[in-house]
């Protein structure tokens, strides 16, 4: 069992570039990637996300990936804009003209100008940076990998935990299940006699009445399927490929189940019974919610 949280980096350091992957994975309904990377990795994008996809299968996941080079390993290009150089110094005479005073341009001032001299990167990959990208990355996978796996055992306890205390209410609503038919059948046969009062009773008709009332009543396939959905859930939370989809499924139907009986039962015991019990599914319900 995995968890959907987690987090994990890697640094890869060579000769002349360092690249850092940090992943960042919380909760969510399907798989969502959000990659920001360096412009000299865009291009590997998809790469790195089937990479990701191995190990990752729902959630929303961040990447976040740096890139620092060396100085004296940077390419850059330096470019200089004549046409602009040359429309500054026209618009120094002409204000010199106009305002009457004395026109003088030092180069070095010129030159400061916004966008008179550009210095740009190139964006090229060094030789060999596309391995190290993918070394970094990963290892960043692997370790965001291991503390999902870490957080995943803890919500396999606390779900195992919270399954042992939902088969003891139905335990104890099974138990109530004779008492709470007895009681319907007592109050059926009062409901029935006091209709047909004055009038003869047949026996067979009564008893008749009472099964087909006592069936419509009866709990028992609500707690036979409750206790295989149990039996399925412990299954699924014991699988080395828990899926939390899988079990948010049974949960529905775990709480399906409960809430049948509940709008049946007209015992107090059960009725607080199929209280605790809600409040057990839903918090298996959150807590499946964190399950991959």
């Amino acid at each position: 069992m995995r968890s959907m949280t987690g987090y994990g980096t890697a640094r890869v350091q060579a000769k002349d570039v360092t690249v850092e992957v940090s992943i960042r994975a919380v909760n969510g309904r399907f798989l969502e990637t959000r990659f920001h990377l360096p412009r000299e990795f865009v291009a590997h994008e998809g790469e790195l996300k089937k990479t990701l996809g191995q190990s990752l299968h729902r959630g929303t996941i961040d990447i976040f990936v740096s890139r620092r080079v060396k100085s004296s390993a940077a390419k850059a290009v330096m470019t200089v804009n004549d046409g602009l150089a040359k429309k500054y110094v026209s618009a120094y005479k002409h204000l010199s003209k106009e305002l009457s005073l004395p026109y003088q341009v030092h180069l070095e001032a010129l030159a400061r100008l916004p966008d008179v001299i550009k210095v740009e990167d190139t964006y090229e990959l060094l030789p060999g940076e596309e391995k190290i990208l993918k070394k970094a990355f990963t290892e960043a996978c692997k370790n965001c990998d291991r503390e999902r796996v870490r957080e995943g055992k803890a919500l396999r306890k606390d779900l195992e935990k919270l399954l042992i205390s939902l088969e003891k209410q139905v335990k104890t609503i099974s138990e109530l299940r004779e008492e709470a038919n007895t009681q319907l059948q007592e109050k059926f046969e009062q409901k029935i006699r006091a209709r047909l009062k004055g009038n003869d009773l047949d026996p067979a008709r009564l008893s008749q009445e009472i099964v087909i009332q006592l069936e419509k009543a009866d709990i028992n396939e609500e707690l036979s399927r409750l206790s295989e959905h149990i039996k399925n859930y412990r299954q699924l939370v014991g699988s080395q490929q828990a899926e939390g989809k899988k079990l948010d499924f049974y949960t529905q139907e775990l709480l399906r189940e409960v809430n049948t009986i509940g709008s049946k039962s007209q015992v107090a015991k059960i009725t607080q019974a199929v209280v605790e019990a809600k409040t057990l599914i839903e918090r298996l319900r959150e807590q499946v919610q964190n399950v991959q």
